[in-house]
């Protein structure tokens, strides 16, 4: 399999699931029935990510696009948690959301250096999502949790939408 059809299954999951988490900010679903969901792409995308560092000559992948996965991975197995636990206070992963915006930006760099400008602005609008959600998780700015909820519903559909092209194989920059 190529990196980007593994790519591509995993942005489909990444997809639904910034679409339920959307619609969980905007007030609709349980915790608990948002973390099952979040769990399960959390895992998928660890798989995929350990797949991509450990697998041989088996696997495309290579420990950057690894890196960039387990940033996915740990989000939503997080998400799920805090979910599940009915956590209020996600202060601790609002900072980790801002770091990751950090990786996210340079990840984007890197990946329209290496000629995908499609990826790279996939990489770029999750940066301004993460970033969004340190602003409502760790600076409390919770007056915007309904504009964030819309944001993560339309990043959703986009993100599944190109991960659906790249399982494909149609995806124009691979």
């Amino acid at each position: 399999m190529s990196l980007y059809t593994v790519l591509g299954m995993g942005l489909v999951f990444v997809g639904m699931v910034l679409v339920v988490n959307g619609a969980w900010l905007l007030g609709i679903g349980s915790d608990r029935d948002v973390a099952v969901l979040n769990y399960f792409v959390g895992g998928l995308t660890f798989l995929i990510a350990l797949w991509w560092a450990f697998g041989g000559s088996a696997s495309e992948g290579t420990p950057f696009n690894a890196a960039g996965t387990l940033l996915f991975s740990f989000t939503y197995l997080w998400v799920g948690s805090n979910a599940w636990r009915g956590e209020e206070d996600q202060r601790a992963l609002g900072w980790y959301c801002i770091m990751v915006t950090l990786l996210a930006i340079p990840t984007g760099l890197v990946v329209f250096q290496l000629g995908d400008i499609g990826l790279a602005s996939l990489w770029w609008i999750w940066a301004v999502l993460w970033a969004a959600f340190w602003l409502i998780l760790a600076v409390q700015k919770t007056e915007y949790t309904g504009l964030v909820g819309w944001y993560t519903l339309a990043v959703g559909v986009l993100t599944g939408g190109a991960g659906y092209v790249m399982a494909a194989g149609l995806w124009p920059w691979a």
